[in-house]
């Protein structure tokens, strides 16, 4: 959830933390935090995506071990993110 906060407008994603919340709260603890940390390696901090992990049980799968596949690996010493549209100077340059 911190991270979801974090990522952009804490106001904005308001509803989006509260509906993660009241949905992992009808799932055992370890499953509910298996998901988070499943969605926090991918890098996938929506609502959406945190259903459909534990929807499809991706949750009871263990998480890659290789860095590579893991789109996105926020720590708490982490930098701030980068706007959610913005686009490298290399793609928009080769086009």
């Amino acid at each position: 959830m911190r991270a979801v906060f974090d990522a952009d407008d804490v106001l904005s994603q308001l509803r989006c933390v509260q509906a993660m919340v009241v949905h992992l709260e009808g799932f055992p603890r370890e499953r509910a935090e298996a998901a988070c940390r499943r969605a926090l390696h991918f890098g996938n901090l929506r609502y959406q995506g945190l259903k459909d992990i534990l929807r499809r049980g991706l949750d009871l799968q263990p998480l890659p071990q290789d860095g590579h596949l893991a789109l996105a690996t926020p720590t708490a010493t982490a930098t701030p993110l980068a706007p959610r549209y913005a686009r490298d100077v290399r793609t928009l340059l080769l086009r």
